[in-house]
């Protein structure tokens, strides 16, 4: 495993200040530590990918990807929420694993507040699957990106990484890395999009 630096990306001109807390933040947490995929890290990200003009937020692409159950998923339908944490993981990541008990806490206590998405990299065989979702117990639903095209499409390098996108799928800001989404900052982070109104 590689460590990869910490990177954001900005939404809107009002959200750079609240991205540079936000690095301070997951620094002074210490939980940065990074799963790198060869597949992903072979391609570093184009200049501009995202948060190239600060007044226009890049938006998700639009793909077609498959649910656990093989029915077919548009990514655009993930915006709608106030807030969605779009995370990218997999079951070889070892800091995905470290995470994912909180991020399933906050996807369990926030109620309607935060909407979360899990997306599954890479192939995997059924074996491995089950026992991933056995062991994580995830409640919330996961998409699964064989090809790496969704990551790609958006610049993803490592695994774990998270995206915060708002109700119209602008990306308001990325991290790359675990984190530990108990710790009362992160969540303060978080509800300062809602108190804002983000995306509205």
């Amino acid at each position: 495993m590689k460590g990869f630096p910490l990177s954001f990306v900005a939404g809107t001109r009002e959200n750079v200040v609240r991205n540079l807390a936000w690095t301070f933040v997951l620094a002074f947490l210490g939980m940065i530590s990074f799963c790198q995929e060869g597949a992903l890290a072979s391609s570093p990200t184009p200049p501009g990918t995202l948060g190239a003009d600060l007044s226009h937020p890049p938006v998700m692409p639009s793909l077609e990807l498959r649910d656990l159950s093989g029915r077919p998923v548009q990514t655009s339908a993930f915006s709608g929420h106030p807030l969605l944490i779009l995370n990218f993981m997999a079951p070889w990541c070892d800091p995905c694993l470290r995470e994912i008990p909180s991020l399933v806490r906050l996807s369990r206590m926030e109620g309607k507040t935060f909407a979360v998405r899990g997306i599954l990299e890479g192939p995997m065989d059924k074996k491995t699957l089950n026992e991933f979702l056995r062991n994580t117990k995830i409640p919330f639903p996961l998409i699964r990106d064989p090809a790496l095209r969704f990551s790609r499409a958006l610049g993803v390098h490592g695994l774990p990484t998270t995206f915060i996108v708002d109700s119209g799928g602008h990306v308001l800001s990325r991290v790359s890395g675990g984190v530990d989404w108990d710790d009362p900052r992160v969540r303060s982070y978080l509800k300062s999009f809602i108190s804002s109104k983000a995306g509205f």
